[in-house]
């Protein structure tokens, strides 16, 4: 095909040029000038275009005419010139293409692998991406079809190309049955990018693969930690109050007990506090599991945030006879609306971890501003401290801080004070106290 273009472009140079009546320098500047759009088809088609540009030459512009003798000196040396001319540009420009076709084809290579690359990277289908690769081949190489396996993924793809010879590579773990396109061959270089481009790509989807198992292990080892550390901080929360009230009831059951009226007043404390820290942590599993379920409905009305602090404050009176708390509530604060079961819960966890990991003494403060159309909630102790590093983790479950790893508590409070924040379009956050400790705070849209 492309040798009968070349031919054709000979031919409408002859004619042009006995249309024109050229002479024979004009009729071989055109002939000269379809040889170098011949060879843009490759060096077969512009050596055949400066062989038939030279017989045109001779026969149809050179003296004698219609005949290949030629009887001047001169018309001899003007045919050899053209011939040695024609066949240094066709040639040069011959190169020349191909060097560009050869260039312009590794681009597509490099842009293929890259394609490849970034999309696994990006977290696309290991199978998807496959048959993308496949078709790129195709059509890279103007294969008739191809079959790719690569890992655990097999792709076909078929192109409108008329069948040629067919080929298998095996490249790593990965292979690639084609069938060539009858209009290009496919040369030993072809096969060799064929099959380092096969390997590349089982190479990327093998490391995917790895990859997946590799994070999918991290993350069955985080859940088993986690659910390890749930159930010992909550079978050691569950523990040591049943043990208390056991041994309270215990005692007021002994059939030998001589007890006085402090005694048993104190014996009946200790069953009520335990009780109530018992319905306190189940009351946190609850909204954990509800907020994991999605079952976090708000219910909204106007309520006054300085009763909701008072409550939990009152709730929390029985652990927090060690501590001074104090409430910072301007009478005049705004109404907010929010759900008051769910606010109240917020103000019992933090004053709960407040008590916890504050010093006996200490003073606790509880604060509430309205700025900016929102509400600022700040409920501040005089701890141990979050480090700023930890400062964002302490939010996340099962999470209590490296500083606080002596503790018994299950790390569910501040998980649940944000998804409850966040459920009123609210955020939270820690920062320190001034003159250390932590200070936990919330806004509220009013």
């Amino acid at each position: 095909m492309r040798i009968l273009a070349a031919i054709g472009l000979i031919g409408v140079a002859t004619g042009l040029g006995l249309v024109l009546n050229a002479g024979t320098t004009p009729a071989s500047l055109l002939l000269l000038l379809a040889v170098v759009l011949a060879s843009l088809l490759g060096r077969v088609s512009g050596v055949v275009a400066s062989v038939a540009g030279f017989l045109c030459l001779n026969f149809f512009f050179t003296a004698p005419e219609h005949t290949f003798a030629v009887h001047k000196a001169d018309d001899l040396f003007a045919l050899a010139v053209f011939v040695i001319v024609a066949a240094v540009v066709g040639t040069v420009v011959a190169s020349a293409t191909e060097l560009r076709r050869a260039a312009e084809r590794r681009e597509r290579e490099v842009r293929m692998r890259l394609d490849v690359t970034e999309r696994l990277r990006a977290g696309e289908d290991p199978h998807a991406v496959a048959e993308g690769a496949a078709a790129a081949l195709l059509q890279l190489f103007e294969l008739a079809s191809c079959r790719l396996a690569a890992g655990a993924h097999e792709v076909s793809a078929t192109g409108q190309s008329p069948p040629g010879e067919a080929m298998h590579l095996e490249a790593g773990s990965s292979t690639l049955d084609a069938v060539a396109s009858r209009r290009r061959p496919l040369s030993n270089a072809d096969k060799a990018v064929l099959a380092a481009l096969v390997a590349s790509l089982g190479a990327a989807l093998e490391g995917t693969r790895l990859e997946a198992e590799a994070r999918n292990s991290r993350i069955a080892a985080a859940v088993g930690r986690t659910r390890s550390g749930f159930l010992s901080a909550v079978s050691h929360n569950l523990r040591t109050p049943l043990a208390s009230i056991k041994a309270a009831v215990s005692t007021l059951l002994a059939p030998d007990a001589r007890l006085d009226r402090d005694d048993e007043r104190e014996l009946l404390d200790t069953i009520y506090e335990e009780t109530d820290r018992l319905e306190r942590l189940v009351t946190k599993v609850l909204n954990l599991s509800r907020i994991r379920a999605g079952g976090l409905e708000l219910d909204p009305q106007p309520a006054d945030l300085a009763g909701l602090a008072q409550a939990a404050i009152r709730r929390l009176r029985p652990i927090a006879r060690a501590h001074l708390v104090r409430l910072d509530v301007p009478h005049d604060l705004p109404e907010v609306r929010l759900d008051v079961t769910m606010m109240e819960q917020v103000f019992l966890n933090l004053l709960e971890n407040s008590i916890r990991f504050s010093p006996p003494g200490s003073e606790i403060r509880v604060e509430a501003r309205a700025s900016d159309g929102a509400l600022e909630v700040r409920v501040a102790d005089h701890g141990r401290g979050i480090p700023e590093a930890e400062r964002e983790r302490v939010f996340e479950e099962f999470v209590r801080g490296e500083s606080r790893h002596e503790s018994t508590g299950t790390g569910l409070g501040l998980a649940i004070v944000r998804a409850i924040v966040v459920a009123h379009d609210g955020r939270v956050w820690a920062e320190e106290t001034p003159g250390g400790g932590t200070t936990i705070a919330f806004r509220l849209p009013q």
